[in-house]
This record gives C-alpha cells, sequence and structure tokens, in this order.
C-alpha cells in the first residue's frame, strides 16, 4: 500500500504528510491562524494545484485562505476557508488531473505516433481520425487475429435484480427520516455524485441508503467518497473496459441490494461469493474499503487482520462466468489470498483451477479451517470453525441456529448434489414452543432452481435465497464458521 493509508489520498505531495492525511480521514481540520510542516506540504500542493506557486512558509494567512476559498468555490464546496477532508479531496483530484495524461495521447503515444500525429487527434473529430485505408501491415494483423483464442466478453446484463424493496429476510435497514447530513457528510455525499455522473441506477441507490439513515453516520458514506476520489488502476479501463466511475457504482447498488452478488459459473467461487454477500450483510463499510484498496493502482488493501489482499492481474479481463465486474474483482482477490496459504500458487480466474475450488470449497482435500482463516482475515474478530466430521450434524446446526438467532449471517458448508457447496445462513425460523422448523439460507450463485439435494424451497424474491426445514438442515450440514 501506498503513504495514503486508507485515506484515500494519491497525491504523494498530499499523502507524505501526516497532518494532511489526518485530515483527509476527517480526524482534523487546517484554517487561517495554523502553522506547521502541515500548512507548508498544503501551500505546496495549492501551487501546483492551481498553477500558481506561492510561498509555502508553513503559516497558514490571508493568501492560502484566499486560495483555499477559491479551491473550494470551483469545487462547488462550501467557501468555507477552512481544509476539511471534502477540500483535501478535492485538491488530491486536481493533483491528479494535472498529473495525469490524457488517455487519447497515451494511446497515441504507445501506437508510435509523432508528435503532430498526437497533436492533430485533438484537433479532428474522432469519426474522421482513422486512415481510409489499412496500410498491408495492418491487413496482415487483422489476418493473423482470426488465430486470437477468443474475444474478450463485453459488461454483463446488471440490472437490479430483485428491486432493492423486495426483502422476505426482513432484515433491511428501516427507512426513517434521520435528519439532515452534517455538513462535512452532505460535502462527501455531493462527491460520491459527481462521482457517479448520470448514472440513474446508481444515483437511485445512494438515494436509498440515504433515506434508510444508512449513510449519517458511520464509515460507509466516508468510504464511498473516498472511492470517489481516487484514481482508479488504469488497467482496468485498458484491460477490462470497466469505465471509472463503474466500480463505485457497482459497489453502491451492492450495498443497496446485496442480492446482486452473484458467484462465477462454471467457477468454483462458492466460498468466495458466500463472503462477499455475508461482508455486505454485515460490514458495507469494510467491503466498500476493500474494493476500493483491490481497485487502486497498487492493486492491494490490509485487512483488519493486518494480512494484505491482492487482486490477480488476470481478474480484470472479462471472462464468461457471468459475474458483473466487481464481483469478479472481489472473488478473484480472495481465491487469491486463500492460494497464498498454500504457499504454492496464486490464483489463476480464468482457468480456475481445481486445487483453488479446494482451497474454498472445505471438502476433504482442504480442512474446514482454510475457510475460516480467510473468513477470520476479512471479518476480523475471532472465528471458529464447527464439522460434522468432528460431531453430529444435529450438534453444528444447533451451533448455526444459536448464531442465526443472535442475528448473524454465518457461512454453511452443505452437502450439495455430488459435492459440497457454500451458501450463506440468513434467518432461523422457530415455531411457537421455540424450536427450530426452518431456516433461510442464499445460494451464492444467485439463482436456485430448488431441485435434487439437499431438499429446500426457493423464496419469492428468488436471486439463491431458499428455505430448508431445519431436520434436511442437520441432515446435510458439514461445516459452518461462527463467531467466538
Amino acid at each position: 500500500m501506498g503513504d495514503s493509508g486508507n485515506t484515500g489520498l494519491g497525491a504523494p505531495e498530499l499523502a507524505s504528510n501526516e497532518v494532511l492525511r489526518s485530515v483527509a480521514a476527517g480526524a482534523a481540520t487546517l484554517a487561517q491562524g495554523a502553522h506547521g510542516d502541515g500548512v507548508c506540504a498544503l501551500q505546496k500542493a495549492l501551487g501546483a494545484a492551481l498553477g500558481d506557486p506561492m510561498k509555502a512558509d508553513g503559516s497558514f494567512g490571508p493568501k492560502t485562505h484566499a486560495a483555499i476559498v477559491a479551491l473550494q468555490a470551483a469545487e462547488g464546496l462550501p467557501q468555507t476557508g477552512v481544509v476539511d477532508a471534502a477540500t483535501i479531496a478535492a485538491l488530491d483530484r486536481r493533483l491528479g488531473a494535472r498529473r495525469a495524461q490524457p488517455l487519447d495521447e497515451a494511446l497515441a503515444r504507445a501506437a508510435g505516433l509523432s508528435p503532430e500525429e498526437v497533436a492533430a487527434l485533438g484537433r479532428k473529430p474522432s469519426a474522421v481520425q482513422a486512415v481510409a485505408a489499412a496500410s498491408r501491415h495492418d491487413q496482415g494483423y487483422f489476418t493473423d487475429a482470426k488465430g486470437l483464442p477468443r474475444v474478450v466478453p463485453g459488461a454483463e446484463p446488471d440490472p437490479d435484480t430483485p428491486p432493492p424493496a423486495v426483502d422476505s429476510v426482513g432484515d433491511r435497514p428501516a427507512t426513517a427520516a434521520s435528519g439532515a447530513l452534517a455538513a462535512d457528510r452532505s460535502a462527501r455525499l455531493d462527491e460520491v455524485r459527481r462521482a457517479l455522473g448520470s448514472d440513474a441506477r446508481a444515483l437511485a441507490a445512494l438515494d436509498r441508503l440515504l433515506a434508510a439513515g444508512r449513510l449519517h453516520a458511520g464509515a460507509l458514506l466516508p468510504n464511498l467518497a473516498t472511492m470517489a476520489g481516487v484514481r482508479r488502476d488504469g488497467r482496468l479501463v485498458l484491460e477490462g473496459g470497466i469505465d471509472p466511475h463503474l466500480v463505485l457504482a457497482q459497489a453502491i447498488r451492492h450495498v443497496d441490494n446485496p442480492l446482486r452478488v452473484k458467484q462465477g459459473a462454471r467457477h468454483g467461487t462458492c466460498g468466495a461469493g458466500t463472503m462477499e454477500y455475508v461482508l455486505l450483510r454485515a460490514d458495507p463499510a469494510e467491503f466498500t474499503r476493500i474494493v476500493d484498496g483491490i481497485t487502486r493502482e497498487a492493486g492491494e488493501v490490509t485487512l483488519r487482520s493486518g494480512r494484505v489482499l491482492k487482486m490477480p492481474r488476470n481478474a480484470i479481463s472479462r471472462d464468461a462466468s457471468g459475474r458483473i465486474d466487481i464481483d469478479r474483482l472481489f472473488q478473484s482477490a480472495l481465491m487469491n489470498h486463500a492460494t497464498l496459504m498454500s504457499w504454492i500458487f496464486d490464483y489463476d480466474n480464468p482457468e480456475d483451477n481445481d486445487s483453488f475450488w479446494a482451497a474454498l470449497g472445505g471438502d476433504s482435500r482442504v480442512p474446514l479451517g482454510n475457510f475460516t482463516s480467510l473468513f477470520q482475515d476479512i471479518m476480523g474478530g475471532s472465528y471458529t470453525s464447527v464439522s460434522a466430521l468432528l460431531r453430529s450434524g444435529a450438534s453444528v446446526a444447533e451451533d448455526v441456529a444459536g448464531a442465526l438467532g443472535r442475528g448473524e449471517k454465518v457461512p454453511v458448508l452443505l452437502k450439495w448434489e455430488g459435492g459440497y457447496h457454500w451458501v450463506a445462513g440468513e434467518k432461523i425460523e422457530r415455531g411457537g414452543d421455540g424450536t427450530p422448523v426452518s431456516v433461510i439460507l442464499r445460494n451464492p450463485a444467485g439463482a436456485d432452481s430448488c431441485q435434487g439435494n439437499p431438499p429446500r424451497a426457493p423464496l419469492p424474491e428468488g436471486c439463491g435465497r431458499f428455505r430448508m426445514k431445519y431436520t434436511d438442515l442437520s441432515a446435510h450440514i458439514r461445516g459452518a464458521t461462527i463467531r467466538g
């Protein structure tokens, strides 16, 4: 990770200073009358961003105040002259924009165009920039291209399925009037809105989170604002065709509606998909922080356990798994982390090697504890494995029922057709006498015909949710990961 830690700062002028990192994290502000190296670093950054170098004397005087007000006005922020998290984020974006080379110019230079030809790109409409006829070399290239093994798929359809209002489990936060956002949070919300542009579905999801009071406190909104203000890894757009705002937009829509999460078709990522879903339900702010980290230029983030989660390079290109981009990236990073624990291989997303399925599948080739170790890295705290290899299925089911009764979401390993499958336990349903009757679980595949073993019945919203009799849970459970 870079020096910016979790503050989201990308510009080294800002990220290298402890005071400015504290401001970016919302833990401090700078105003007229302040002194010190933080002010000095701020003045240098202002000079670089505004193109008008000022004397960096470490004293926050009228000229520094005026420069901050000008920056805030240009960025649509409250013109307070006080340097807060939103102002630092705006300054960070400006520094990044000045440093960034335009994409078309970079691509043109990489293609070997002369400076004159590069300059001409900006003067000609894109429709007439192509040469009228291909050269012999071009024709030969396109003939050779017929031998390429496959065409990279485009973006997967990404509907809101089911609509966010549909939730038979009933644990979605109730909509409530929570009053106006605090001024600093309002500024951060505006940053997120600007980053989403005209993405109507993401903006609607953001509005639902606001109406439900989920942005009024906690780390979710600050983490989303950090995502909005940080440049993504350039390889996402160059190699995966992922637009800059798309990771943020999909993260917001996932937080609003976790039932969107899907395990890859023909990929043994049921464990990773279950972890992703449970994390979204239990701690959406941490989900956004992790997604932010693995999609930055460094491609990694420090987890709560202190381990580093990295996204494998070959996860960037779109595959034929049927997953939207954020699911593919997040699940591949989890799979990669699991294989790192084996000290043998990195995870290969296109190939989805069987040894990696074993690492997350929890079958007899790899202990159930391997899943629990990874889950603990992601969630933080203490978790333990309970296994039907050592105890009766009824005893393991009883532990799961207890955890669900406490409001936890529990990864559950079931005997599934001829193998094993991870699902998310969501809710225990009890009879009038308090005896467990049934349990609601969710298949990370995102759909379930509910045919075959184990016996189960779909819930109205679908998207992988099903109800299972408690006696069938006891008969088919092979393990679980629970807190404690």
